[in-house]
């Protein structure tokens, strides 16, 4: 009896046991529900603040971009009037021509049977070779003006596209052209320019974003060097990378702002003319491209931006 009253307590005491076991694993697992649904709130929420947070960066991209195409407004369009006026001039050159030779021909006609001086005089009097030798001239500096334009158009309107993640095959040197077209106002005056590119093989990238950060170099150049001065880009690629360099003349960068200076809204141009995003923003597009930025300067040397963009995604994307 003693022995089957022991039995039965150490089956009471393991019940018990059990019972508090099991309870404390629903309390276990209802504490793991609830954690798991707080994860999950947390994870929509920080999915939601990382969202935003692009939207906020895109937005600020296109904003720089839209400043720098203010900063870049007048010299594009003395670059549109130029070719425009000359080929206004060609277009009221060309009708006065028009004029002359239905003149000349209405003449002819009521002399059916000139002979081959009175021929010879009517020509003269209505200058009929200047205009035939120099239709010719008119109508091809007429075709380039309307194609300068239509160029700045494009490259304007390229480069001022919100441009995503979206990338494509394009040869570098190429952006770097249509950038120094874009920004030529901003430096043909006063900088001398020397290039020297050596990207020829197509390279995968966002064309519009490292557009932004080309643009944005020159214009700093052309501003850093207040008279005349020197701007040097170079561009070179090997089986690994490419190396792009911005080299001026300057007035250089003080040490002390070269470890701030892409920092977001850090900038030693007066109030107005200046967001202090432009080098920041480009050196967020150049990490996009998993590349790297670097800058070294001397005051009264000048400075040297150089960019080195790896080509492992690219041959990644042509694998694929």
């Amino acid at each position: 009896m003693e022995e089957l009253h022991l039995l039965r307590h150490e089956v009471a005491l393991l019940t018990r046991k059990l019972a508090r076991e099991q309870a404390g694993r629903q309390h276990a697992e209802q504490l793991l529900e609830s954690k798991a649904r707080e994860l999950y709130e947390l994870n929509q929420q920080l999915s939601e603040a990382l969202h935003s947070l692009k939207q906020h960066e895109i937005q600020l991209v296109q904003q720089e971009k839209l400043a720098s195409i203010g900063q870049l407004a007048a010299g594009v369009a003395h670059e549109i009037n130029t070719p425009a006026g000359y080929a206004m001039c060609n277009l009221e050159m060309l009708q006065q021509y028009l004029q002359d030779l239905v003149a000349y021909q209405n003449a002819l006609a009521e002399q059916s049977n000139c002979d081959k001086e009175q021929l010879t005089a009517l020509q003269e009097q209505f200058h009929v070779y200047s205009i035939t030798q120099d239709l010719p001239e008119l109508l091809t500096e007429t075709q380039e003006g309307m194609q300068r334009i239509a160029t700045i158009v494009r490259e304007l309107r390229s480069f001022a596209r919100q441009g995503g993640d979206d990338k494509q095959w394009m040869v570098l040197d190429e952006l770097l052209e249509e950038a120094l077209h874009l920004t030529a106002s901003q430096i043909k005056y006063h900088v001398q320019l020397v290039t020297n590119f050596n990207c020829k093989q197509p390279f995968f990238c966002a064309p519009s974003k490292l557009s932004q950060v080309f643009v944005n170099l020159i214009v700093n150049a052309g501003q850093a060097m207040k008279g005349e001065g020197v701007l040097t880009i170079e561009s070179e690629e090997d089986e690994h990378s490419v190396t792009l360099r911005f080299i001026d003349t300057g007035v250089g960068i003080a040490a002390e702002n070269l470890l701030k200076i892409f920092d977001p809204f850090f900038t030693t141009k007066p109030i107005g003319q200046g967001t202090g995003l432009g080098l920041s923003i480009s050196q967020d597009i150049v990490r996009q491209h998993n590349g790297q930025m670097s800058v070294s300067s001397k005051l009264g040397v000048g400075t040297v931006f150089t960019i080195c963009l790896p080509k492992h995604e690219a041959d990644k994307a042509e694998g694929e």
